[in-house]
């Protein structure tokens, strides 16, 4: 026959046992990404199939004068749009001559998961290249009106 202290021992242990198993679950670790940035893609403007690299780019966000990229060498980049309103502005800066340019959207929020709450998808993409005497930007194409993933959506011909 089992004593009684052995009986309280042995059923404590269980249910320490029990508690630490079912206490555990899967890690809440968002592994889907969140909201995407827009991607920009630089070509050369005589051979429009021909990707080209933009020297010396400083890329600066508006309003303000927060700078986001610094005298670099890239024919691909990716801006993170605004997602509390339905536009924003960049001023792209090849070496010392800026070209501004305005992104208006639409925006819609999109669960992904309990562990990565939403996301912000931008609808409607449109450009406006504000128009001064030394454009280095020649031609915008929009890829993708439809800004929901990390790729390339807009293609400059400079």
């Amino acid at each position: 026959m089992i004593s009684k202290t052995k009986y309280i021992q042995r059923f404590l242990w269980f249910f320490l046992a029990s508690l630490a198993f079912y206490s555990c679950r899967k890690d809440d670790i968002c592994t889907a990404g969140g909201t995407p940035k827009l991607g920009l893609a630089f070509y050369d403007f005589t051979q429009p199939d021909t990707s080209k690299k933009v020297d010396n780019l400083t890329v600066l966000a508006l309003p303000g004068v927060d700078t986001l990229i610094h005298n670099a060498s890239l024919d691909e980049l990716k801006l993170p749009l605004n997602v509390n309103t339905d536009s924003c502005r960049f001023v792209l800066m090849d070496e010392q001559n800026p070209d501004t340019l305005q992104f208006n959207y639409t925006r819609q929020r999109a669960f992904v998961s309990k562990s990565c709450g939403y996301k912000i998808i931008f609808h409607q993409l449109t450009i406006v290249l504000q128009q001064d005497n030394d454009l280095w930007i020649k031609q915008i194409d929009i890829i993708k009106t439809t800004v929901q993933n990390d790729t390339i959506h807009v293609k400059i011909l400079h």
